[in-house]
């Protein structure tokens, strides 16, 4: 079977092009309870998440900056054209993710991770010297967004300000409740060994690339429940959407539609949002990781 995503491959010869490109086909895919061509919330549309695409794809195409700089650039220039938090998940994502991407390819000009365990050394290294610094810039991107993420601490709540912050005692106060916060405690290792190969699978098992996205979706669902609808509804709510999920068969028409419209109700209010940034993450690792050809014999 063709690699499907190869043609992508070619495109996203910089990181800033792969963030582009995985931002745009998580978006495209009509995956369950999310905006997709046709479907939009109340307060938000496909093009609003093209739009943050390319604002995101630009701000970290500025490597004369920091990472948490250019972090905090996407966010808060998405946050000054639209109403909505658009790009905060992924871009907390895709921060460590490009820090490693850019460490392995100076030049910027190609990919030279060939496969997926080779970024996880990668990526524990650019999350080791984040700094105070560094710890200040995702705190404002975070507030800028109005996230509720990490919830409240006494120690470091996002909705105080703090002169010193340490991302990484951050993160491991809020990893019990946010799916995004715990990939910051492992460098990163549920996204890279556990997420992004159910995501190559799908895609491998199908020539839909979008339809592999979709399924993709529905797996990593029954896999754990989705951190923002436990904070928008409680973990409860979550579970139930879990279980559902378990019984969901995704090449089925009739079961994708009916999902969609659960997921729908109650103001959009059981939109799998985390789900979908893990999964634009993995999209990214994948288009910047070009698995070595064979010699045919």
């Amino acid at each position: 079977m063709p690699d499907t995503l190869q043609p992508y491959r070619r495109l996203c010869t910089c990181p800033s092009e792969a963030i582009r490109w995985a931002c745009i086909l998580e978006a495209t895919a009509p995956k369950a309870g999310n905006v997709f061509p046709g479907r939009s919330f109340d307060d938000l549309t496909y093009r609003d998440f093209i739009a943050a695409a390319d604002i995101t794809a630009d701000c970290f195409k500025n490597d004369r900056d920091r990472i948490s700089q250019r972090m905090l650039n996407a966010v808060t220039q998405v946050q000054d054209t639209q109403l909505t938090n658009v790009n905060l998940g992924i871009v907390l994502l895709l921060g460590p993710l490009v820090a490693a991407d850019e460490a392995a390819v100076p030049c910027n000009v190609a990919t030279a991770i060939h496969q997926l365990q080779d970024w996880h050394p990668l990526v524990s290294k650019s999350l080791s010297v984040f700094d105070n610094l560094d710890g200040e810039n995702i705190f404002r991107a975070i507030q800028s967004a109005t996230a509720g993420g990490m919830g409240s601490s006494e120690s470091l709540d996002v909705n105080h300000t703090h002169e010193h912050v340490d991302i990484h005692e951050a993160m491991h106060l809020a990893k019990d409740r946010d799916q995004i916060a715990r990939q910051y405690t492992d460098d990163f290792r549920e996204l890279i060994f556990d997420i992004t190969p159910i995501v190559s699978n799908c895609i491998a098992s199908t020539n839909d690339l979008l339809l592999a996205i979709c399924q993709a979706q529905i797996h990593l669902l029954t896999r754990a429940p989705d951190t923002l609808i436990a904070r928008k509804n409680g973990i409860k709510v979550a579970i139930d959407v879990q279980k559902r999920a378990r019984g969901i068969d995704p090449m089925d028409h009739a079961d994708m539609t009916d999902f969609d419209q659960y997921l729908r109700s109650k103001g959009h209010q059981l939109n799998p949002g985390t789900t979908a940034d893990m999964i634009a993450a993995a999209l990214y690792l994948l288009l910047r990781t070009n698995p070595l050809e064979k010699n045919n014999e």
